[in-house]
């Protein structure tokens, strides 16, 4: 084709005239070119035929040739490379070599580059063979494997009706790359290091014939070095590198891969492409578990994303893409609240680079032009930006308007990447849980899932991927232990859920395959429950709904800045904003207010963040009249409101966000009430209640016991915690064992496989446990409780009348009625400061004391006689169990504590 065919495409037609052939013969060859996936065409009319743009596929851009061009070759990658060099120069002929890493480090690349470095030393020859092997595409077939590998004699098996040579004949000469090396079978192993250590090997089937070959293997793994396979191979392999992931390489490096990345796609695409900084710290700072090779599918989605809105722009005077917040998957949009702790390091990277940064082909030290023809057509499904314009043709012409397309192939790109990107978070769950439950537990449950979605026809999230792996790991020791499994509803399962129970009754094949155990009937129960639509129907759980996030400010602009910057940052337009300009009277804006409450009002609640004035009213008047639990937040700034969002979209309750947005900026009230030595706080007599933290699952002595063990192993603390496991699998006998527990127990928390909720305790799931940041969330909690109980020893001996353990916590109680009664939080310092003085209030009353006047207190009780009447009702509590009387004045003093506090 011409160059302006190639680009604009040609008809069968077209072809015809210029071959003197009939059209119908040119659509045949063309079409058969098409089969071969030489060229593409478009689905629309008339159909237009295109060359193919070739690209590859290695983690970083195939025109690095050498180890010394590798990025990180000066940093993070010194020492791998100075061994790689060494591998291939040791006398007389180099070395086998073992490289270790996780996946997307980047070791068949490292492979390519050792034997390019062979090759320019001269210890191959310049056609030397390069073969590259991977044992997992053959692991389920092993006698297929080792056919593969070391070649088939005729008749060895049924179907082998040929000799068939191996690849290690085939590298004769060269290197072979073996990746996942670990997936080889015992005979495999053994016939591997026959040959490493004798330099021949026998095809399969042969009894007499020895084969030689002289070549070097290069061999990758995932595997940890302890496993057995790596010992023996370390015994036979003397150079083993290990190439380090990607958090553990600098930014520098990282920024590297990223501008590598980009430039490949603006070879792709043809087109400039600029990211705005924003887009570009997060790129840098996102936890990236896949490492490289995902960092490369992110960048691609960017830009695929980057190339629909462009297409789809009404104007396209402007020829560049443009990557932002918007382009970015989720879990990359995330990377940017990472900044705070990396802000020094991104700006000495970036610093002296524009809000809007150029990656465009005739930049400085961009990419040299390199000929499509010499890059390796190796990956079939990767021409995504010939198939995005033809799919934006074909649609407009269905009559679809812009934003309709884009949305729809939106969803196309989001697939065509899912398997380059693979399940991140899945591989990010088993990278965690494995060090808990074991990799055996974690395979047989990525087994189950997958079989249940085939049979079910649903997916999972990772709350019952980690519940069932803790659940196992214990179920399987018990049945192996010969321990009863007993299920009181098991008749209730069978019948309620018979697709489930014969779903799990095949996965109960697996598990017995696998442990070499019979999984009885009652188990079968439990694993049911784990497979039905919604798991936490059995608790009467319902689905967390995300708390919504209203920002109200006085200024024509002011509201809508900060809600632009914290949605911006944490990649989700949660945050609402209304303007209130100094024109608008107060009733306009509340009427404004509590139209957009109602719309986004969910049943989780809202929080309005406000800055003075009336608006601080505007959430009681909203509660009163809609019912909505709306709360206020006054002198709201932007942190606050960004961290009020970021947890509002992890989902947490509204009052885990007020609380954690107080601690933005609060003073510690700690240091006043601290003892004077550790030695007297141990020598206190009397004590608070014991505390305890609840774990929970199905059975109470499986998944819960796993949970128990990472918190004893986590968790530290001046106070008595006790952990203790409970069953759930009755809803109703769960909650009278916690209130049985509450007798004796302060409950800090409760964590169970499926985060079941109970009244107002803290609680959690086992992957808020093992992933997120629930155990240090529950460390928060304790520190809490800590705080608290230094104040009860430290207050005691000036008490005259009163248990300080007692009365503290009683008046922690009465606050916290309080605050939910006004729709009122509270700085941490100013509750303990509303605390103390409730405490010597009632120890003053108790001794006779003389009690302050309240100035004008019947103009005060007039202006306020709805709060006056329920702080009295709520604080009366403390009159009948102290029995004294708290005077009018005191009232006073209290409610406007609350008030303007």
């Amino acid at each position: 084709m011409s160059e302006k065919n190639e680009i604009d495409g040609i008809t069968a037609q077209e072809i015809a005239e210029k071959a003197d052939i009939s059209r119908s013969n040119a659509s045949r060859y063309l079409n058969q070119l098409v089969k071969e996936n030489k060229i593409i065409k478009n689905s629309g009319r008339p159909v237009i035929y295109k060359k193919k743009r070739k690209i590859s596929t290695d983690p970083i851009n195939t025109k690095i040739k050498s180890l010394e061009d590798v990025i990180g070759a000066q940093e993070s990658l010194k020492i791998p490379v100075q061994q790689a060099k060494a591998a291939i120069l040791y006398p007389p002929k180099g070395l086998h070599t073992l490289i270790l890493g996780e996946t997307g480090v980047g070791k068949s690349m490292f492979a390519k580059l050792m034997y390019n470095f062979s090759i320019s030393e001269e210890v191959l020859e310049a056609d030397a063979p390069f073969i590259q092997f991977n044992c997992a595409d053959y692991a389920d077939n092993p006698q297929l494997l080792m056919g593969q590998l070391f070649g088939v004699k005729k008749g060895a098996y049924t179907g082998a009706d040929k000799d068939k040579v191996g690849l290690l004949k085939k590298a004769d000469g060269g290197i072979i790359f073996l990746d996942e090396v670990h997936r080889l079978p015992p005979q495999g192993q053994e016939m591997l290091f026959t040959f490493i250590d004798n330099g021949f090997f026998k095809p399969l089937g042969e009894t007499s014939q020895k084969i030689k070959a002289d070549l070097k293997i290069i061999a990758a793994t995932t595997e940890a070095p302890g496993s057995y396979l790596l010992q023996t191979f370390q015994r036979r392999i003397p150079m083993v590198i290990e190439l380090p992931n990607l958090e553990a390489r600098t930014l520098n490096e990282r920024y590297k891969l990223i501008e590598e990345f980009i430039k490949n796609e603006v070879q792709r695409v043809t087109k400039d492409i600029y990211i705005y900084k924003n887009a570009l710290k997060s790129f840098l700072l996102y936890d990236c578990p896949n490492n490289i090779g995902q960092l490369k599918s992110d960048i691609q989605l960017a830009c695929a994303k980057a190339f629909l809105n462009y297409k789809a722009r009404e104007d396209s005077k402007c020829d560049i893409l443009k990557i932002g917040q918007e382009e970015l998957p989720y879990h990359v949009k995330k990377g940017i609240m990472n900044l705070p702790e990396n802000r020094e390091k991104i700006n000495d990277l970036i610093a002296d680079k524009g809000n809007l940064i150029s990656f465009s082909s005739n930049q400085s030290g961009d990419l040299e032009t390199v000929d499509k023809e010499e890059i390796p057509d190796s990956d079939k499904d990767y021409y995504f930006y010939d198939n995005i314009e033809e799919k934006i043709n074909s649609l407009e012409k269905s009559g679809m308007n812009r934003d309709e397309i884009s949305e729809i192939l939106n969803i196309d790109i989001e697939k065509h990447f899912q398997k380059y990107i693979g399940n991140i978070s899945k591989n990010f769950k088993k990278s965690k849980i494995n060090k808990i439950v074991g990799e055996d537990i974690v395979n047989i449950v990525d087994r189950i899932f997958t079989l249940a979605r085939s049979r079910l026809n649903r997916d999972y999230d990772e709350k019952i991927y980690y519940g069932l792996a803790l659940h196992l790991k214990r179920s399987i020791a018990r049945i192996k232990g010969g321990e009863k499994i007993y299920h009181p509803k098991l008749n209730e399962i069978r019948i309620n859920y018979s697709k489930e129970f014969i779903t799990a009754m095949e996965i109960a094949s697996l598990i017995d395959q696998e442990f070499s155990v019979e999984t009885p009937l009652d188990e079968i129960g439990y694993l049911t429950m784990f497979l039905t639509e919604r798991p936490y129907n059995f608790h009467g759980e319902e689905e967390v709904k995300k708390v919504g996030i209203i920002v109200v400010m006085h200024g024509s602009s002011t509201a809508s800045s900060i809600a632009e910057v914290a949605n911006n940052l944490i990649g989700e337009n949660h945050a609402v904003a209304i303007d209130m300009p100094l024109e608008m009277n107060p009733q306009e804006a509340y009427k404004k207010t509590k139209n957009k409450a109602q719309k986004i009002a969910n049943g989780s609640g809202i929080i309005l963040m406000v800055d003075m004035g009336s608006l601080n009213s505007f959430a009681e008047m909203i509660n009163n009249e809609t019912g909505i639990n709306a709360k206020t937040i006054t002198m709201s700034s932007t942190p606050q409101v960004l961290e009020a969002c970021r947890k509002a979209v992890l989902g947490e309750s509204i009052e885990d966000i007020i609380n954690s947005v107080q601690k933005i900026g609060a003073e510690s009230y700690q240091q006043e009430f601290e003892v004077s030595s550790e030695e007297e706080l141990e020598s206190e007599d009397r004590s608070d209640k014991n505390f305890a933290l609840v774990t929970a699952c199905f059975t109470g002595d499986g998944a819960a016991v796993q949970i128990k063990e990472i918190l004893e192993k986590e968790i530290e603390s001046s106070l008595d915690i006790k952990v203790i496991n409970l069953n759930l699998l009755d809803q109703e006998e769960f909650e009278t064992n916690i209130e049985r527990l509450k007798e004796s127990f302060k409950i800090i928390s409760i964590i169970t496989t499926i985060n079941k909720k109970i009244d107002n305790i803290p609680s959690f799931s086992a992957s808020d446990i093992i992933i997120d940041d629930g155990i240090d969330k529950i460390k928060n909690i304790i520190e809490k409780e800590e705080m608290y109980h230094k104040i009860k020893v430290s207050i005691d001996k000036h008490l005259k009348n009163l248990d300080s353990f007692v009365i503290v916590e009683d008046i922690r109680d009465l606050i916290k009625e309080t605050k939910n009664n006004f729709n009122k939080t509270l700085d941490s310092g100013v509750e303990i400061g509303i605390l103390m003085h409730m405490v010597y209030m009632v120890d003053n009353l108790l001794t006779g004391g003389r009690t302050v006047k309240f100035d004008n207190l019947a103009e005060y009780k007039q202006a306020n006689k709805e709060k006056f009447k329920e702080i009295k009702n709520i604080i009366k509590k403390l009159e009948r169990k102290y029995k004294i009387k708290i005077t009018e004045d005191e009232y006073a003093y209290i409610l406007e504590m609350f008030k303007n506090n």
